[in-house]
């Protein structure tokens, strides 16, 4: 779940700072409050990340963006890459 990667955080930054290709996926991405409740709602999670230097961070919208961010993150070997998928029915 993405609001529970504050506890791998410092594992991530160790991995951008090491320039290794890691990929997170990060599933339950959701500004709605769903039936998991308020708690499951990563509203800074994406912030944290997006302001570590040396990584990419995706959230794709639909099926043709997940494809093509998970395309980029295999590709890049020297970043780490974050894709946070959402809990939402998406196209």
């Amino acid at each position: 779940f993405l609001n529970f990667a504050g506890y791998a955080l410092g594992s991530i930054r160790v991995s951008a700072l090491s320039k290794f290709g890691v990929l997170y996926v990060m599933t339950h991405d959701s500004i709605g409050l769903g039936e998991d409740g308020p708690t499951h709602q990563p509203v800074e999670m994406i912030e944290s990340l997006r302001s570590m230097p040396n990584i990419n961070v995706y959230r794709p919208a639909d099926s043709n963006e997940m494809s093509m961010a998970y395309k980029s993150a295999l590709e890049t070997h020297e970043t780490p890459s974050v894709i946070c998928c959402s809990r939402s029915g998406l196209p």
